[in-house]
Formats: structure tokens, C-alpha cells, sequence
């Protein structure tokens, strides 16, 4: 019987120690969505890199897309437009010259994103 109110209390106090963590605020879909942008353009910037490219504008394009229904905005609207169109571009390319075309859209979007906040 001890044993259990002793285990309680373990669990009582880890519970209370870990709850701080969770209360944490978390990042915003338009904070994920620029900085996954950001990650995106400077992947599109660097030669070889258009899949690690096509990873991050498809991580922004769903932050966009989830803020865009949390607060719907011109802006926001506007960027995902833009980076679905980056995306189209570079899809299966690696070429530098394809990669900057795709970074010039993700730079746009970035521009609508942080004219959001």
C-alpha cells in the first residue's frame, strides 16, 4: 500500500516537472511557415540541393496553407501562390538556374509572409 502511494507520488512529480514544457507557446503556422521559407531559399541558392529545396517549400506551403485557414489573409494567399510555384519549377531539378528561379518565388513568398505578420 505504501508502495503505491510512493509510485503516486514519483508520478505526481514528474508530471509537474514535465508540465512546464508542454505550456510552452508554441511557434505560430506563420512563424513555421517564413522560417521554413527561409530554409528553402538557401537551399535554392546552393547548387545541387533541389530536393532539400522541394522538403522545405512543401513544409512552408503546409504552415501557409494552415495559417491561411487560422486567419485568412491576402498575403498569406499571395505566398502560397508563390511557393507552389517555386515548387513546379524546381520539381526534379537540380540545376543552379532552375534552383535561383525557384529561390526568386520562395524570396517572393517570403516578402508576402512577413508583410502578413
Amino acid at each position: 500500500m505504501n508502495f503505491r502511494r510512493y509510485l503516486t507520488s514519483i508520478g505526481l512529480a514528474l508530471a509537474l516537472l514535465a508540465a512546464p514544457a508542454s505550456a510552452q507557446p508554441q511557434q505560430s503556422h506563420l512563424d513555421m511557415a517564413i522560417a521554413e521559407t527561409q530554409k528553402a531559399i538557401h537551399y535554392g541558392t546552393e547548387p545541387h540541393h533541389g530536393s532539400s529545396f522541394i522538403q522545405h517549400i512543401d513544409n512552408a506551403i503546409d504552415h501557409a496553407v494552415m495559417a491561411q485557414k487560422a486567419h485568412p489573409n491576402m498575403h498569406i494567399k499571395k505566398a502560397i501562390l508563390y511557393l507552389r510555384h517555386g515548387r513546379r519549377i524546381v520539381d526534379g531539378s537540380h540545376w543552379p538556374s532552375i534552383l535561383h528561379k525557384g529561390a526568386t518565388q520562395a524570396t517572393k513568398a517570403l516578402g508576402q509572409l512577413k508583410a502578413a505578420k
